[in-house]
C-alpha cells in the first residue's frame, strides 16, 4: 500500500480557535491535562508555541523564562507572524516547541518539522499532538457535509508516520500515546461512553496523540590510522616486567 505524498498543493487554512472544532472546548481540556506532565519538566530560555490553538491553551508554569506564539494568522495572541516553512528563528535558538492540532493543516509538514529541528537546541523537546486518522470519528466524513468542516477538513497523519519523520531528523522519542476517545458529537451520549470503553482495551480507535521528542546531536571524530595502532599496539614499559620480551 502506497502511502499519498505528504506536500499538497492547495493549503488549508487551520482552525484559530477550538470552538471552531468539533467538541472543540472538552478537547482543549484533555489536551490540556495531558500536557501538564511535560510542559512542567521542560527547562530552558526559549519557547515556542507554534499555532492559534496551541497559543489558547492554559500551560502550567515552567522553568522555561521567555514563552512566544508563532503563527499565520492576524490575531492577538499570536506574537510572532510566521510561516512554519520558513522561521524567523536562528539555528539552535530555541529550547522547546509545543504544536497542538497544527501538521494537519500545513502544505509542507516535512519543510515544518525541518524547520522546528533546526531551530531547537541540542537536547531541546519537540512536543506535538495530532489528530489520528484510524480514530472512530472518522466515520462522521461519510456525511458530505462533515468533510468540510473542523477537525476532519485537515489532512491527517497516523502517528507511526510521523515517528517515522521525526527518526529521520534525529530525534529520539521519549513519549507517545493515544488518548482523547470520542466521536466528537453530543448528539448521541451512548456512542461516547461506548468508546470510551472501547479505547481502554484499543487505544488506536482514540481522536487525538501525543508525541515527545528530544533532539539529539552525535558528534563525529575521525580517528587516524596511526591513532588506532597506538591503541591496539601496547607500549613496553605499560607491560608487565614479566611479560616483556626482547627481540
Amino acid at each position: 500500500m502506497m502511502l499519498k505524498p505528504a506536500f499538497r498543493e492547495k493549503a488549508v487554512k487551520a482552525p484559530e480557535h477550538w470552538h471552531q472544532v468539533a467538541h472543540g472546548a472538552w478537547l482543549k481540556a484533555e489536551v490540556e491535562q495531558v500536557l501538564a506532565p511535560h510542559i512542567e519538566r521542560l527547562y530552558g530560555y526559549h519557547l515556542a508555541k507554534v499555532g492559534c490553538l496551541t497559543a489558547e491553551l492554559e500551560l502550567p508554569r515552567n522553568a522555561i523564562r521567555h514563552h512566544m506564539t508563532v503563527g499565520d494568522c492576524q490575531r492577538n495572541p499570536i506574537q510572532v507572524r510566521a510561516l512554519p516553512t520558513a522561521w524567523p528563528f536562528a539555528e539552535a535558538a530555541l529550547d522547546a516547541i509545543v504544536m497542538v492540532n497544527q501538521l494537519e493543516f500545513e502544505q509542507d509538514p516535512h519543510q515544518v518539522l525541518r524547520e522546528m529541528s533546526r531551530s531547537l537546541i541540542a537536547n531541546g523537546k519537540l512536543i506535538l499532538v495530532g489528530f489520528n486518522p484510524l480514530a472512530l470519528n472518522q466515520v462522521q466524513t461519510l456525511w458530505p457535509k462533515k468533510v468540510n468542516q473542523y477537525p476532519w477538513c485537515g489532512r491527517y497523519f497516523s502517528k507511526m508516520r510521523i515517528l517515522d519523520w521525526l527518526s529521520l531528523l534525529n530525534m529520539e522519542v521519549t513519549t507517545q500515546h493515544y488518548f482523547a476517545a470520542s466521536m466528537l458529537q453530543q448528539r448521541w451520549p451512548f456512542l461516547e461512553s461506548g468508546v470510551t470503553k472501547l479505547a481502554r482495551w484499543i487505544p488506536q480507535v482514540s481522536a487525538l496523540y501525543v508525541i515527545v521528542a528530544t533532539k539529539r546531536e552525535f558528534p563525529l571524530t575521525p580517528v587516524s590510522e596511526r591513532a588506532k595502532a597506538q591503541k591496539v599496539r601496547p607500549k613496553l614499559q605499560t607491560v608487565p616486567l614479566a611479560n616483556q620480551t626482547r627481540r
